[in-house]
Order: C-alpha cells, then structure tokens, then sequence
C-alpha cells in the first residue's frame, strides 16, 4: 500500500507532466483504436458501393441468390420428400449467413405439359408446352389487373391459375377458357381466372422476370402441394430456391460465409440425392473483387498512418524523457538508499500502467468521435454536411488499443531504465561534466533515410515510364502506400541531416558577428549552439508536424483536383443535354437519264435526305437558375481535305465563340494563350476553324491553310486554319481509337456550318448560377416540360467522387493526421518550454539580480524562439515544399494515363498553406505569451534559494 502512496504523490507533484503524458496516451491509443474502426466504416462504405453499382449497371439486385435443382421422378424416388428436405436446407444456411432476408420464394416446376383447348373444335390451332408452377407469397408481390385469384382447391376437377397480362395475347385467350394439359390419362384441367402485374418492379422478390411465365400457368401453393405433389408426382421438374439478402448489411463477417455458401449447400443437398444444381450469386464475384481492394485499402490507410504513430511515438518518448529529466535526483536517492533496481522500475511501471489502463478505457470511444470527424471531411481540412459513416466499436478496436498501450510503456520505460542504473554520486557527476558532442557516425542514420527515400523515388519515376510507355489496365484507382511512407522517411531524413548541421551554422554565424551582437542575440546564439540535444526533439518535431502537413495539403488537394478537372473536362460544362428533335425523310430525284430521241427526263433513282426541325432554343436561355448557356455541334467520323491529302476520323465541334466561352469550363493553362485568345479568333472570321496539332501534323497545314470538311450526309464547308489547339473541352488527345490512330478535332463556328452543312441536332451546354441547387434546375425543367433526351450534370459526378472509398479514407486520415499532429506538437511545444523555463529559473534570476531589464531577458527568449521553434516551422515548411515537388507527380502513377485530360499537375492551394501559417503563427504566439509570464514570475530572492540548493 506504501508503494502506491508513493506513486500518486509522485503523480500530484508532476500533475503537469503527468496530465500530458496521459494525453498523449489518450491520443495515441484513440488513434490507433480508430484505425480499424474508421477501415472497417470505409470498407462497409466501398462493399456497399460495389453493390450499388452492380445494380445501377446491371439492373439485378446484388442481393439476390437463388439455385435450380431437378426434382423429377428420373432423378428422385420421391419427389415430395426430396423438395421438402432440400427447402430445409435452403433455409437452415442461408440464416446461417446472419444476414437479413429481405425475400424467400421457392419456384416448384411441373415438366412442360401439352396443352389443348378442352373445346376440340378450338384446337385447330396448336398450343405451345406449359408448365403449372407455384410461387411461395406471389400474391403478397402482385397485383391483380382482371379476374379473380385462384381458388386454394379444385373447382369441379379444375386447377385455377393466374397468369401475366402478356399470356392472353401469348396463347390467343381470354380468362375462364379451360384447357386441357398433359396426356390421356395423365391429363389435367387448368383454367386462367385472373391476370396480374408487378406491385413493385424494383421488389428484390422478382429474381425472375414474369414475363417468362406467360406461357405457364401459376396455381396456389396450397393446390400445388396437395394436390400435385401427392398425387401426381411423376410430373414434377425443376425447383428454384431464391433468397434476396439485404446486401446493406453485408460486413466483414458475412464474407467468408457468403463465398462458402454454394459449396456447403452442394454438399448438404449432395448427401439427400443427385444431380447437377445451378447456382446464380453475383454477390460472390462482388466479395471476391471486394477482397483485393479492401486489402489495397486497409494497406493504405495503415500507411497513411505510420507518420501519425512515428510522431506520437516521438512524443511520447519526448515527455517520458522530461519526466525522468525532472525525476533523476529523486531516482538517484531512491538508488542510494538501498531501493533495487527493479523497484525502481516497478514505481514507473505501475504509474504509466495505470494511466494506461485508463486510456485504454477512455480511448476506443474517443476514436469513434474521431472516425465520425473523418466521415464528414471532403478534402484536406475540409468538412462538409453529410451522411455518416456505419461506425461500430468492434472488439479489433480494444485489441489495437492494448497494443498501443504496450508499445507506449515500452516508449516511457526505456528512459527509466536508463535512468534507474544511477547513483546519486554518478548522477552529479554526470550534471557537471555534461556536454554535448557531436557523433559523427549518427549522421549515417540520416543519410541512409534519405537514401531509401530517394531509392523509392527513382524507382516510381522508372516504374512510371514503363507504365505510360507499354500502357496499362486502370480499372480502377488504386494508391500505392509506398506513395505515403517513403516521403515521410525522407522528411524525417531530411529533418534530422539538417539538425545535424544546424549548430554549425549557428556557430558560423556567431563567429561572423561575435562583435556587434546584442546581449539578448549573444547569449542566445551561445545556448542554442551549445544544447542541441536540448532542442532537437522539439524541433524536429515541428519540422515532421510542418512537412507532413505541407505535404499531406499538397498530394490530397492534388488528387483530389486533378479527378474533378477530369470530370469537369470530360463534361464540357456543367449541364449538358441532348434535345429531342423532329425529323423527317424527304425523297429527291438524284439521277436523271434522257435519250437522244426523246427529250423527257426520267429520274433513275431517289435519295432519302432527313430533314430536321430545330425545337425551341428560348426556354433554355430563360430558366432561372442558369446563368448562361450555349449549343454545341458535336459530329464524329467527320474527313477533312487539304491539297489531296486527307485525314478520316475527326471529331467536329461547332460552337457560338462568346456564349460557349461564358458556359464551358476548361483549364486555360493547357494553351499557349488563353483560350479566350482562341474563341477571339473563331468570333473574326465566320469560316475560321481551330484544329489539333494532330490534324496540322497529317494534312501538313498551318494558320492560314484552307481546309475541306464533310461527312456522311452533308454538305462541303470550306474553312481556314486560324489556330492549333492541343486540348479543348471533352477533346481527349491521348485516348487513341479502336485502330490506334491519334484523336484529331476541329473546332468551328455553329452558325456557318448550319449554313453551309445543313441543320443538325446539336447539345444544349448550360452553366448553374453559383447559389442555385440542382433539384430547382430540375424541377424547372420538368415544369416546362422540356424536350430532353438525355442530360449529364458534374455535380452529382463530383459528389460521387468525394464520397468514394478512396478519398473519404485519404481525406479523411490526412486531415485526421494533421489535427493529432497539430494537437501533440502544440502541447509538446508548450510543455517543452515551461519545463525549460522552470530548469532555467536560477539562470534567469541571476540575469535579473545582475540588472538585466526585464525586455532584454524577452527580448533573449524571443530570439530563443525564433532560432529554434520559428526556425523549425521554417524549415517544416521548405522541407514540405520540396517533398511535395519530389513525390506528389507520383501520383499520377494511380490515374488512367488514357483519361488523364487536363494533364496531372502538383497544386498548392494557399488556403491550405494559409492554414499551417496561422496554426505557427498561434502556437508561436501563445507560446512567447506564456513564456513571458514565467518570466515575470522569477523573483531575485527565488534564485538565491535555488543557488544555496
């Protein structure tokens, strides 16, 4: 019980110290916990995300699983019992997946059955086979269009059915017609008594479509079994068993399940009869595509994470380190007094034990507030309204918290180890004879960090040439983690080569003006070049906190950026529709023949040309919410002709010069000029064309040339090259066709080539006002009921895009990374210098009592600040510079080189930088205010106490 006395007011006397060893643990281990809990959210998100779009493209519900199986007297002895145990079996392991059933239906075929009208004297038409069938619950999925449901027994030896509305038309029938099925005495009587449609076509219920039906006959379950399946089952055939899952709550845990479920249902049907059983579970392709990204996934955020651990790591070392700095007279008296060595371990091992303990209580749930800050952010630093994330605390998370607290004993008790072999004789000798030299052999360890680094480096830029040289398969975007790991080794590299160096060149520079420094500068330059180890946790601190946040700004914004330029680039501009226009063929006489004798002209043969009616341009230039719009001419597989040579396949685009540069977006930084430039030329000369570089190159032309257009269709339009463009907006330059040729396009005024070419339907391009929502545009369009075929908005693109797997996980763990990091620095920072304050108390009462004034002793902490805090943030900033030029282009290695229009490009946004900027300056700020008032507070009389201690 003593040992525990000891321990809390060892605790209450450094409550400081303490407090923020507990939060720093509190962090990490919240950090780490959250790992696996913001994974699993981000990988529920991209499961739920592939089976979304397996429905959208697909239109088949993922959900879905069914199997066919043969129940026929051929293959069973007894029908009846074969089904029903197989129907058990169906149920028992599709429960076993634990997941929701949203629907169950067992589809019980008869064999195909002849069929007759009872009328013979109908029958002079043949009927095609048919099957009776019975659908578990269809009547709950249906609605009754004519007739009545069927009866649940035989009405006067008849079976009454249902069938689809097609099947009336389908046998040339109406309802109550009675038919005969089956053969002499094998034979039935069915009759249709009601017709029915879908209640909801999207129900997951309708695994087959009913239309299959319209030649069958569907009877009620209860009929179906009583009747057929005891007595007459020698006509039984297929069954098929469909269970719809509901695939939202599909997690990690259904996986492995759901990918053994056809073999576990093969083999438990296996054991009741044989025969060939086919299965239907797109779900199972799903998992398996799911599987490789979810591990590309998990891969990357845990290295997106390194940084953040190798940081809190430092930290925590850092501020064990203080403690025992702070605590080596008391561990040496402990020592001297006859306390083991092993004692002495066992007091720290039980204290950061129990704080331990309850950061481990603490730091799970503090994780899941975290992952729901990471669900909302949609760029670096950068949040937004939407829905969350599915966050569940899982028991993984309580795992990854144990081991964080593990590895943070091991981080604090190291110091104490170290620290615990000391006398109290050794530790002063120690104090007097400390120095610190400078060991050449550690700057090994800083050059080889660069060295790996800069190994990464050369390896991705010649791994990208190869790719963009041989082309590549980019289905899907996928981030190499080395892309995230390798620049922090080298910020970390980089930061510890420099400190290295640092107080060489602050000694240079107190040598070069040793004569003409202030008191304040002079003492300064002296007790920073002279206690490097004193500061160079700190410092390289902020200069990992600064770098990584430079560069974790820099390659979020980038990715991000360059994916919405491409959608922006691919669209044209933000709304674009195709219009519905009227047309018609109007006949010609194109050849005529006469005869010498005869002067009559006969037409020989008549060419169809279509005629179009343009609609109405004016409703769309008066919607409300639209602040300009504009028609775009589009025309593909168009041959242009210049001096006998001629060029095939050529994209067309005409267009209105000053409405289309008002409407399109397009990045003017991919032309020599600004592209206003180049719709200035268009607007000069109605038969001006702007042609690719593509187009120059194989016709040989130049500004200046005359070209000949035409396509199928129309008619000749002369033009003249007035520009060469390389890029222009939808016009992707890399992407070569089908038989490897170079896209080409001309670009040219609309209402010359109407003129001159003829009237075609072309796209109507409009840009939204900024403070306009889509659902306005749209519900205006619906009320002027415009004649749209076909419309493509970016905006729903772009969301889409941030709330992808892909960027919700790298947005979110970088932004979750730099606010930690922001967060620990900022305590380390002030931490680190109260305790250097309260160490330096007898020196800075001795500068007080020697009649140093109260500023200059600011003024020295000042420059104190500056050489080493401000000079870290500096060169956090710079060394985030350059690792953001060096390994931010890498990314592009991730994009589809054949969509990559606009080209990828590094961006800088100065918000971002504004950001780190403020975040210094305040730190920087409330660290001087504070170290100001612990200097108002030394008094002369407390550094005389101290000097007689």
């Amino acid at each position: 019980m003593a040992i525990f006395k000891v321990i809390l007011r060892k605790m209450i006397n450094n409550r400081w110290l303490t407090g923020s060893l507990f939060l720093g643990l509190i962090i990490t281990v919240s950090l780490v916990s959250s790992i696996p809990t913001y994974t699993s959210s981000i990988m529920q998100k991209l499961l739920i995300n592939e089976f979304e779009d397996h429905q959208r493209k697909n239109n088949q519900f993922p959900g879905e699983f069914y199997f066919t199986d043969n129940f026929s007297k051929d293959v069973v002895p007894s029908p009846k019992e074969a089904l029903s145990e197989v129907e058990q079996i169906n149920e028992n392991l599709t429960h076993k997946t634990g997941l929701p059933i949203l629907t169950s239906t067992q589809v019980v075929f008869t064999s195909p059955l002849k069929i007759e009208f009872e009328q013979e004297d109908r029958n002079t038409t043949s009927q095609r086979p048919a099957r009776m069938l019975m659908m578990t619950g269809i009547f709950e999925h249906i609605t009754l269009t004519d007739g009545k449901l069927p009866s649940p027994t035989l009405v006067d030896g008849v079976f009454e059915a249902i069938v689809p509305e097609s099947a009336l038309l389908e046998r040339e029938m109406v309802l109550n017609t009675v038919f005969k099925a089956g053969e002499n005495e094998k034979s039935f009587f069915i009759k249709p008594v009601g017709t029915f449609k879908l209640k909801d076509e999207q129900d997951p219920y309708w695994t087959m479509n009913p239309d299959l039906f319209n030649r069958d006959f569907i009877i009620r379950e209860e009929l179906f079994r009583g009747e057929l399946l005891e007595s007459h089952d020698e006509v039984i055939g297929l069954a098929r068993f469909s269970t719809s899952f509901d695939y939202h709550a599909v997690n990690n845990e259904h996986i492995s399940t759901l990918l053994q479920l056809e073999d576990q249902i093969k083999v438990e049907i296996g054991k009741v009869k044989n025969g060939t059983i086919m299965f239907h579970f797109p779900i199972k392709d799903i998992l398996k595509r799911y599987e490789t990204k979810g591990n590309q996934l998990t891969v990357m955020l845990w290295s997106l994470n390194v940084p953040i651990l190798v940081m809190l790591a430092i930290y925590l070392f850092m501020v064990s380190r203080l403690i025992i700095s702070r605590q080596l007279n008391e561990i040496a008296i402990f020592a001297s007094r006859g306390a083991k060595r092993s004692q002495i371990l066992w007091i720290y091992f039980i204290e950061i034990a129990i704080l331990g303990f309850l950061a481990f209580l603490i730091g799970p749930y503090l994780g899941l507030l975290l992952c729901q800050l990471l669900g909302s952010a949609n760029g670096f630093l950068e949040f937004v309204d939407r829905s969350s994330l599915p966050i569940t605390l899982m028991p993984k998370s309580y795992l990854y918290a144990f081991l964080a607290v593990l590895a943070a004993i091991v981080m604090v008790m190291i110091p104490v180890f170290q620290a615990s072999r000391q006398s109290i004789v050794s530790h002063k000798q120690k104090m007097a004879n400390r120095k610190d030299k400078f060991n050449w052999y550690t700057i090994l360890i800083d050059i080889g960090l660069l060295a790996i680094s800069l190994y990464g480096l050369t390896t991705f830029y010649r791994r990208q040439e190869q790719l963009f040289s041989m082309g590549g398969n980019y289905n899907e975007l996928y981030i190499d983690p080395l892309l995230f790991f390798i620049p922090a080794l080298f910020i970390i590299g980089f930061g510890l080569f420099i400190l290295r160096i640092y107080p060489f060149c602050l000694q240079a520079i107190y040598k070069l003006g040793e004569k003409i420094w202030s008191l304040s500068l002079y003492s300064t330059f002296l007790q920073v070049s002279r206690s490097t180890k004193q500061y160079q946790f700190l410092m390289l601190f902020l200069i990992m906190t600064i770098a990584i946040g430079v560069f974790s700004a820099s390659a979020a914004r980038t990715i991000n950026s360059n994916l919405e330029e491409q959608l922006r680039y691919r669209n044209g501009a933000e709304v674009t529709v195709d219009v519905l226009w009227q047309s018609r063929r109007v006949s010609l006489p194109a050849l005529a023949s006469a005869t010498e004798e005869s002067t009559d002209v006969t037409p020989v043969l008549n060419l169809a040309e279509v005629s179009y009616t343009e609609p109405a341009f004016e409703p769309f230039m008066n919607l409300a919410g639209v602040e300009s719009v504009t028609k775009v001419f589009k025309k593909q597989n168009v041959t242009a002709i210049s001096e006998g040579v001629t060029r095939q396949s050529i994209e067309f685009m005409a267009i209105e010069p000053k409405a289309f540069g008002e409407t399109a977006w397009f990045k003017s930084s991919l032309l020599l000029h600004h592209w206003y430039e180049y719709l200035n030329l268009l607007a000069k000369e109605p038969s001006a064309v702007l042609i690719s570089d593509t187009v120059a190159s194989s016709l040989g032309v130049e500004t200046g040339d005359y070209l000949t257009v035409q396509w199928d269709g129309s008619s000749t339009g002369e033009f003249v090259v007035y520009g060469v463009i390389e890029y222009w907006p939808t016009f992707n330059p890399i992407n070569r066709d089908n038989e490897g040729a170079d896209p080409a396009l001309l670009v040219a005024n609309l209402p010359y080539v109407q003129n001159m070419m003829g009237l075609e339907p072309y796209q109507v391009w409009m840009k939204v006002k900024p403070e306009v929502t889509r659902s306005s545009i749209y519900d205006e369009i619906k009320e002027l009921k415009l004649p749209i075929t076909q419309l493509s908005d970016v905006q729903p693109k772009i969301v889409e895009l941030k709330n992808s797997a892909l960027l919700l996980g790298i947005n979110g763990t970088m932004t979750l990374g730099f606010l930690i990091s922001i967060l620990i620095t900022f305590i380390g920072f002030l931490l680190y210098w109260v305790i250097t304050i309260k160490s330096r108390t007898l020196e800075y009462g001795i500068y007080r009592a020697m009649g140093m004034p109260m500023p200059k002793l600011v003024s020295m902490m000042v420059w104190e600040q500056i050489l080493t805090s401000g000079m870290a943030c500096l060169l956090g900033i710079v060394i985030g510079g350059v690792t953001s030029r060096l390994f931010v282009p890498l990314f592009k290695l991730s994009l589809n080189p054949t969509e990559m229009v606009p080209p990828f490009s590094v961006v800088f946004d100065p918000q971002d930088e504004l950001k780190i900027y403020l975040f210094v300056l305040f730190m920087l700020t409330v660290g001087l205010v504070v170290l100001v008032m612990f200097l108002k507070k030394v008094k002369i009389h407390q550094a005389i106490k101290l000097g007689e201690d």
